[in-house]
């Protein structure tokens, strides 16, 4: 289970593709968008992009993880426990 989420995550964001354009390094909540380790803020939203990880800091760790067929790009959200977003 404490790699059911990574697991997921990651396979959901590998299916989100790349087409060029814009390099997705932002996110909803308007925080600096910066390459490297974020950790991220319960109910706060994430955009990540193709490549990008996110790891379970605890084994409570529960992420949501919103993706619409034909995007690039998907939102995630830390619902619960803490995670660390690594952008690629």
């Amino acid at each position: 289970m404490k790699n059911t989420i990574l697991i997921l995550a990651i396979f959901l964001l590998n299916a989100c593709g790349s087409s060029g354009g814009s390099d997705g390094n932002t996110n909803v909540s308007g925080i600096t968008p910066d390459r490297g380790d974020t950790s991220m803020v319960i109910n706060q939203q994430y955009v990540v992009s193709e490549g990008d990880q996110i790891f379970k800091d605890s084994d409570l760790a529960k992420v949501k993880i919103i993706h619409s067929d034909g995007n690039t790009r998907s939102t995630v959200e830390l619902i619960e426990g803490s995670a660390t977003l690594r952008k690629n």
